[in-house]
């Protein structure tokens, strides 16, 4: 039998320490909330349209394509634009419902040719006229669109994955 000193410190641990009750069922942080803490990180960049697109709205956003998301149990989707050195971007988090889904998106998307990122449980970008670079950590899948292909758009690229990967909720890492 437990004394209520040993339920007050249990409490006091799990409160005071951060850390999160398995049975909480706390829902992780939404894409738009990772996109601004991301780019409250980049110092020479800032974060433009910054939408949140939450279930059906999907369609609003990509119509069609959307299918492939629901498919793999999508959530909410953030997206955002930016601009370094005369190279601008776009940036679509999307939020699903395990890690599992959100590595399945990632597999789905990859050809197995690309190019780790600095990003991601598991990730790949491509070269062409335009840089594309996908990556997954938790429930969250991350597409990065570079709208050029410099070694100036290669940095961008870096920077935004290894940026936005780093402000996702640690709790909601577990792959």
């Amino acid at each position: 039998m437990r004394s209520r000193s040993t339920d007050l410190l249990l409490l006091l641990l799990v409160v005071g320490g951060g850390c999160r009750p398995p049975w909480s069922g706390k829902v992780p942080a939404g894409p738009v909330a990772v996109l601004k803490a991301a780019d409250a990180r980049l110092a020479e960049m800032a974060f433009t349209n910054v939408m949140s697109w939450p279930g059906a709205r999907l369609y609003d956003y990509m119509d069609g394509a959307a299918e492939t998301y629901f498919a793999r149990n999508f959530r909410d989707l953030g997206t955002a634009e930016t601009s370094w050195r005369k190279t601008d971007a776009r940036i679509e988090l999307y939020l699903l419902k395990t890690p599992a889904d959100a590595k399945g998106l990632f597999d789905d998307q990859n050809d197995g040719k690309g190019k780790q990122l600095p990003a991601g449980a598991g990730s790949a970008a491509w070269d062409a006229k335009e840089l594309e670079g996908i990556f997954h950590r938790g429930p969250y899948f991350c597409r990065v669109i570079i709208y050029g292909n410099s070694a100036a758009a290669r940095q961008l690229l870096d920077a935004l994955s290894a940026a936005i990967d780093q402000k996702v909720p640690r709790q909601a890492q577990n792959e």
